[in-house]
């Protein structure tokens, strides 16, 4: 990201660098390198944290927004015509699941195969990368005794995740509206009445 600062982002002379190739840049160049692998990773909610506040913090460099400017993250994403870390992941999660499912290939870490016949895991045990499949097939509403039926035919499976993912997102995005507002009342109750005399 830095190395593409001078030639990239702050170069605001040359007519050819608009708004929409300096995404389309940054979407090939870092995004690119920022999940490289992780169609097969099982990230913790705090990484994931941390990559969507790296993500969201390169856009407002490319748009230069300042955080004087207070523009939230969802209006910053809508601006970019971008998604967040949370969906791109779900995406390729999916994606990289639906193609071992048609390859025809058992694999342990798919989420029925592999799992005890008996006993329970004990607590503490870390996240696994079935877990993490297990829950984006629960966020896009995909039933998990039926998931290799859809996911055998590309195109529907494809489709399916697609409309999952602008689901996840749009919900994604009232939340944080509604996370956003919440705090609002609470720092305006806050504030003793004296002061707005």
């Amino acid at each position: 990201m830095s190395r593409l600062t001078k030639r990239v982002w702050a170069n605001n002379k040359s007519p050819l660098l608009t708004e929409y190739t300096k995404i389309q840049v940054y979407r090939a160049c870092v995004q690119s390198t920022l999940l490289y692998g992780s169609e097969s990773l099982a990230l913790r909610a705090r990484q994931e944290r941390k990559l969507n506040a790296n993500h969201v913090c390169c856009l407002r460099h490319i748009l230069e927004l300042t955080w004087q400017d207070k523009v939230t993250n969802n209006s910053v994403l809508g601006r970019a015509r971008i998604t967040s870390i949370y969906t791109m992941l779900k995406q390729r999660r999916m994606r990289w699941l639906g193609q071992v499912m048609r390859m025809g290939r058992i694999h342990k870490d798919l989420p029925k195969y592999g799992e005890l016949m008996q006993g329970k895991r004990p607590i503490g045990i870390k996240l696994r990368y079935k877990d993490e499949c297990k829950r984006d097939l629960k966020a896009m509403d995909v039933d998990l005794a039926t998931w290799e039926t859809l996911a055998a035919d590309r195109s529907a499976w494809r489709q399916y995740v697609q409309k999952g993912l602008f689901e996840f997102e749009e919900s994604l995005a009232k939340q944080s509206e509604a996370m956003r507002q919440r705090r609002k009342a609470n720092s305006q109750e806050d504030i003793p009445e004296s002061d707005f005399v």
